[in-house]
């Protein structure tokens, strides 16, 4: 059972600010393609950064119920952190779940690795869309197993982009319709935020971008294929 909600700060016997935990830090080599397309696509979502000192850091977070996808990216960044395993949030308000958990959660370590990922995403200080982004396959499979959601229909998917500005979402509504062919827009969504919807249309496209990536547990975001005339 998890009960690691922060990180033990001794490991090994050494102290993670020890030099025996440095060196090994300084051995990790850069993120692969894999790896920083993956960390695109979860900082398009809800993953967030941090820098600290010069070098920054990836913190990866998901809802109660998505326990296994965090295991995944757990397993996938194993070697960029000094967890054991995700540590998990508990729910203190909540009047039905108080006590249980609210989320699963891991940061990596700080890096030179990340620092790219930094400045593409934070140069501002606070979180944009870069003009030159590249949306590849996993960027988009990821992006939607942390923040996609299915319509009723099973084949219009509503990216929940509410966190970015409406310039942004133009963006990136842009940046998927350029470079992948989709027809995406940006919609409003309670009349205080917007999101990004790609219609039923595109569903089998849709498919084809994202399925070769998307792990057994989040089988259910695939968008129903629907053959166009």
């Amino acid at each position: 059972m998890r009960n690691n909600n922060k990180i033990n700060n001794i490991r090994d016997g050494y102290h993670l600010n020890s030099k025996y935990w440095q060196d090994i830090k300084k051995t990790r080599p850069n993120l692969n393609p894999k790896l920083i397309n993956i960390s695109i696509g979860m900082l398009l979502g809800d993953a967030t950064m941090y820098k600290v000192s010069r070098n920054a850091l990836i913190k990866f977070e998901q809802g109660y119920r998505q326990e296994s996808f965090i295991d995944h990216l757990f397993n996938l960044f194993k070697d960029y952190t000094f967890m054991l395993e995700p540590g998990k949030r508990i729910e203190l308000h909540h009047p039905i779940r108080k006590g249980e958990v609210k989320s699963y959660w891991f940061k990596t370590f700080s890096h030179t690795t990340f620092n790219e990922l930094w400045d593409l995403f934070y140069m501002s200080g606070n979180k944009r869309i870069p003009d030159n982004l590249h949306l590849s396959e996993e960027c988009i499979a990821y992006w939607i197993m942390c923040d996609g959601s299915l319509d009723k229909d099973k084949k219009t998917m509503i990216l929940h982009s509410k966190s970015y500005s409406f310039q942004d979402n133009i963006k990136l509504s842009t940046l998927l319709n350029v470079q992948w062919g989709l027809n995406t827009k940006v919609i409003a969504h309670k009349d205080k935020y917007h999101v990004i919807k790609i219609p039923s249309s595109d569903s089998l496209l849709l498919n084809s971008i994202i399925s070769n990536h998307i792990i057994e547990s989040m089988s259910y975001k695939l968008p129903i294929k629907v053959k166009m005339n």
